[in-house]
């Protein structure tokens, strides 16, 4: 079941990594819009991000105290899981290249195998360390509350959210 959740959050990121890059576009006139800089990316993550603490504090319910406790937790774990997810992309990169031998190949796969290991040893690790400082039932929460989350700025997304640059 855990390995479930996780298949189904690297998709959803994958998604969204693939929603994100889908940004830049030509408009309808014909005229290209200029790629986004480094100051939109960066307004756009401030702007997920406060979205995204107004979602999860709604939805977990969280008091001012676990708020307090939770969100440094909860931006280890997303920090870590990142880094385990580049990992995950690097090796599948690697694996479908075609002018790898086969000992990089196998490489690429421990590689593999290894990013999704610590993705879960992680995921095990955070579920610990939330279950000292919330309530289980909304440790529980915090996993549909990052897919409901998801599946928010994906509608957000489809039906073509205005641009507050």
């Amino acid at each position: 079941m855990i390995m479930k959740k996780f298949l189904i959050l690297i998709f959803a990121l994958c998604l969204m990594t693939t929603a994100a890059q889908a940004q830049w576009q030509p408009n309808h006139i014909g005229n290209q819009q200029a790629p986004p800089n480094e100051a939109d990316i960066q307004r756009g993550a401030e702007r997920i991000q406060t979205a995204k603490v107004a979602y999860f504090t709604q939805q977990l319910d969280l008091s001012v105290k676990e708020a307090q406790s939770f969100w440094p937790i909860y931006n280890e774990y997303s920090k870590g899981i990142d880094e385990a997810r580049n990992a995950s992309r690097n090796a599948m990169m690697n694996m479908n290249s075609k002018s790898k031998s086969s000992d990089e190949l196998k490489t690429a796969i421990k590689e593999y195998v290894a990013s999704q290991k610590k993705e879960a040893q992680l995921t095990e690790d955070y579920v610990n360390k939330l279950s000292r400082v919330l309530p289980i039932e909304k440790v529980a929460k915090v996993f549909t509350a990052e897919d409901g989350f998801r599946m928010h700025l994906l509608n957000q997304f489809r039906m073509g959210a205005p641009d507050s640059r």
